[in-house]
């Protein structure tokens, strides 16, 4: 298996994980059998581009970012996200409360 794959398969995990997506419910969302994506994640199988073009899609994410180098890359920014999501819901709250 090769680092570009390595890549694909543990930011393909990660991001599933933090969305709270099963391989099944992936596999749904994409439209392909349910052992396909745990085919994948397993280094089984590699998908086409259709397929990664939907994982991306479905995750919510550039399909460029499923090979970027290092987990972390993709942490920060889905980190940076949920802070952004979390200041948003707090000046919500605080609107709310002084409105």
């Amino acid at each position: 298996m090769d680092k570009y794959q390595k890549d694909f398969i543990n930011n393909m995990k990660y991001l599933r994980s933090i969305k709270g997506l099963s391989q099944a419910q992936l596999a749904e969302s994409c439209k392909v059998a349910t052992g396909t994506i745990g085919n994948i994640e397993c280094g089984l199988a590699k998908p086409s581009f259709d397929l990664i073009i939907a994982i991306a899609s479905v995750l919510n994410v550039e399909p460029s970012e499923l090979f970027q180098t290092t987990e972390t890359e993709v942490n920060v920014k889905h980190n940076l996200l949920d802070e952004h999501k979390i200041l948003k819901d707090v000046y919500s709250q605080l609107k709310n409360f002084f409105e």
